[in-house]
């Protein structure tokens, strides 16, 4: 446990280390007209971040700011509260419509592109005044592209498509609420924190391509459920690294869905797919998903210590061609119905999977508790109200036992 916590100091270090930036600057102070805003210099925020230079901070007093920003030099963009007849207000709301702009493929509120050192925080931000449709352009609330930085304390929310279409096959989907991806090799690093994620179609962050890292840390993620397209919490592919941690995860049920349509359109907490080494994802808790965490690909992982509930078609966690991992100390509960034959930990048999170590796994109600492979260990566990506690899936290639009380 030392270890693990030490691990992840020396991360949290590492990113407030990177996303340092040398540079110091003035503060900037924008206010709408006949709104309680001392000293306010700009009556807009693309007119303070038009004058700003590298390094200055714009402190965005309470109103509506119907704008679609591009920030490509290092900046903090920062609400700020200002006192209305005796209360204090903290309200900073972006809602622009938002349009195709540079040519870029993403409508974004905030677009930051090309640069280090840019932190949002305090802000509401709406993308719901879109005019996304299908599939291209994709759609976000924040958008970080070839960019480092910070998002803090924010609320993100309405990257809906009024016509949302499945876009699979033409990665990465679209309806997001941040968006970090990349083009040149980076290395580009992100935090995401302690943010309110919301209403959103694909992803409430999904960051991709190597050279990019994120720490996703103390957010409030909360999905809709199965919907078009699939939806996920978290989602790190392509040879981006990620620290995933502290998160609480919600989506939504299968409800009145078929078990085939809701496989079709099913939502999962948090979704690894051919991430980069190292990834860490630790004490999230996570509920009403159709898997908790599922890990398509990835090598020297680490999955621990977190908390899955209401999981009501895969598994808490399933497990794809992952090597050299470490799953641990993962609790797992309401694996249900046990008709679907799902398990706390779900481990698909097949070549290539080798060298991961699956160990102090805890699930209550489930048809199993861990399904795993020969060429991993299995080590300790606490399984109750299970029908197996553990099923190896080498041993059974023409499906596993039924799911039928002794």
């Amino acid at each position: 446990m030392l270890r693990r916590r030490l691990t992840q100091i020396g991360l949290t270090l590492w990113f407030v280390g990177t996303l340092c930036v040398t540079v110091s600057g003035s503060t900037r102070t924008v206010g709408k007209p006949n709104t309680s805003c001392p000293n306010a210099q700009y009556k807009s925020i693309s007119a303070a971040v038009n004058a700003a230079t590298p390094g200055d901070v714009i402190a965005i007093c309470p109103a509506l700011y119907p704008e679609q920003l591009i920030i490509t030099i290092p900046l903090t963009l920062r609400g700020v509260s200002t006192d209305v007849k005796g209360n204090e207000v903290k309200r900073v709301l972006l809602q622009p419509t938002l349009r195709n702009v540079r040519g870029l493929p993403v409508q974004a509120v905030i677009t930051v592109m090309n640069t280090v050192g840019v932190t949002i925080e305090n802000l509401a931000i709406d993308a719901s005044k879109n005019s996304a449709s299908g599939c291209n352009p994709s759609l976000a609330a924040v958008h970080y592209f070839n960019a480092s930085g910070s998002v803090v304390n924010n609320s993100l929310f309405g990257a809906q498509l009024a016509t949302p279409q499945d876009c699979y096959g033409v990665f990465p989907d679209n309806g997001f609420g941040v968006l970090v991806d990349s083009t040149a090799s980076g290395p580009f690093q992100v935090s995401v924190e302690n943010n309110s994620i919301h209403d959103f179609n694909q992803g409430g962050v999904q960051a991709t391509n190597a050279g990019v890292t994120v720490q996703v840390e103390g957010n409030r993620i909360s999905g809709v459920g199965p919907s078009i397209p699939d939806q996920f919490g978290v989602f790190i592919a392509n040879g981006a690294v990620g620290l995933i941690s502290r998160n609480l995860i919600t989506e939504g049920p299968c409800g009145k869905l078929s078990q085939t349509d809701c496989l079709l359109a099913r939502s999962e907490g948090i979704t690894l797919s051919a991430v980069g080494d190292g990834t860490v994802v630790d004490h999230n808790i996570i509920s009403d998903t159709q898997s908790g965490i599922e890990i398509m690909s990835g090598n020297h992982a680490r999955i621990t210590n977190n908390l899955i509930s209401n999981i009501d078609l895969f598994d808490g966690i399933d497990i794809g061609l992952i090597t050299n991992s470490l799953i641990d100390g993962n609790t797992i509960f309401n694996v249900t119905p046990i008709a679907n034959q799902s398990c706390g930990i779900y481990e698909i048999s097949g070549a290539g999977i080798v060298g991961n170590t699956i160990s102090n796994t805890t699930v209550n109600d489930a048809y199993c508790g861990v399904t795993y492979v020969t060429a991993d260990q299995l080590g300790p566990g606490n399984y109750y109200n299970t029908l197996y506690t553990t099923l190896n899936g080498d041993l059974f290639p023409n499906g596993f036992p039924p799911p039928l009380e002794p």
